[in-house]
This record gives C-alpha cells, sequence and structure tokens, in this order.
C-alpha cells in the first residue's frame, strides 16, 4: 500500500475501518516520515475521543457544506472560472491512462487525486500536480480548518507534510517503490 492511498482513505468520508486505516497510515508513515505520523496520531485520539458519527458529522459541515473547504481542490485555484473546467477534463484523461477511477467524485478530489498519485504513472506529471495544484490547495483548505472543533487538521497537516518532502525531494514515490522499500 502506498501513503497516498492511505491518505486517500483516512481523508476520505469516515466509516467504521476509520481506525484500522489510521493505524495503516501511522505504520507507513512510521517507516518513511515519522514527522507525519503525530498529524495521523493526534487524529486518532480525536476519533476514539468523539466516534466515527461525530467525525461524520464534522466531515460534512466543513468538507461538504463550506465551500472554503471542500476537498474540490480546483476550486481553490480556479473558483468558477472556465479553466477550472479545463482542468478538471485533463485530470479525468490522466485518470484514464492510469486506470483510476473518480467514482461519484469530480476527478479534483482530494482523495481520487490522491488514488491517482499511489499510481505507477509519469513522475513528471505527478511532482506538476504536488506542486502546482495539492500543496496550494490544500494548504488553503487547512487555513479553513477549524483545529479546535476539526480534527482533520491534524490529517491535513500531516499530508501536506508529506507533500511538501515529496516536491522538494522530486521524488514522487509509486505503490510499487514504497512497497520495495519494507
Amino acid at each position: 500500500m502506498s501513503v497516498y492511498r492511505s491518505f486517500a482513505r483516512v481523508l476520505d468520508y469516515p466509516g467504521c475501518e476509520m481506525l484500522e486505516q489510521l493505524d495503516q497510515c501511522a505504520s507507513e508513515l512510521r517507516e518513511l516520515m515519522p514527522e507525519c505520523q503525530e498529524g495521523v496520531r493526534r487524529f486518532q485520539e480525536q476519533h476514539r475521543k468523539w466516534g466515527t458519527a461525530r467525525l461524520q458529522e464534522i466531515y460534512t459541515s466543513a468538507f461538504d457544506m463550506q465551500p472554503d473547504c471542500t476537498l474540490n481542490l480546483s476550486y481553490h485555484l480556479f473558483g468558477e472560472d472556465q479553466r477550472r473546467g479545463l482542468f478538471l477534463v485533463k485530470l479525468k484523461e490522466l485518470y484514464q491512462q492510469a486506470g483510476v477511477d473518480s467514482g461519484n467524485e469530480l476527478p479534483d478530489h482530494l482523495c481520487v487525486m490522491l488514488r491517482y498519485l499511489a499510481t505507477h504513472a509519469e513522475a513528471a506529471e505527478k511532482r506538476d500536480l504536488i506542486a502546482d495544484c495539492m500543496i496550494p490547495a490544500v494548504s488553503k483548505i487547512r487555513g479553513g480548518v477549524d483545529e479546535a472543533a476539526n480534527p482533520y487538521g491534524h490529517l491535513l497537516d500531516a499530508l501536506l507534510l508529506w507533500l511538501k518532502k515529496e516536491g522538494e525531494s522530486g521524488a514522487v514515490p509509486n505503490e510499487a517503490a514504497v512497497a520495495g522499500s519494507r
């Protein structure tokens, strides 16, 4: 499993398997980038304290009801400008080439984009997507999340640390590379 896929799972709508997914994500981060693990650990604590039902309420309230926190990243980059539509079309093409299905989500949804980064797609495209889209948009989302009322801020902090490391190193490991490092 890749760190990107793990982040996609823990940042998606919370379900009954959330604690297992958090454990998996924390375990992968412990091996590859321990400083990211702290955000996941803090979120785990809140999950144990509040439970899945409360996290579902928080998730919906923040990410589905507040435009400044939407997980559709191109909204943060382009607003309602026509460039957003062009970006969505380009993402859909990239996903088709990589075999990624966006399901019911728009192609720019954070979790779909993370699943794309977990594929064997071209490293240069991944780096560009991280630097030009993901870091700026996730930073905006993080800025709109109130840490006291929303523990997802901890996961977003961990994801930003991971993305910035990947952007700085210029190396975006795919799933096979991560699996081979264990």
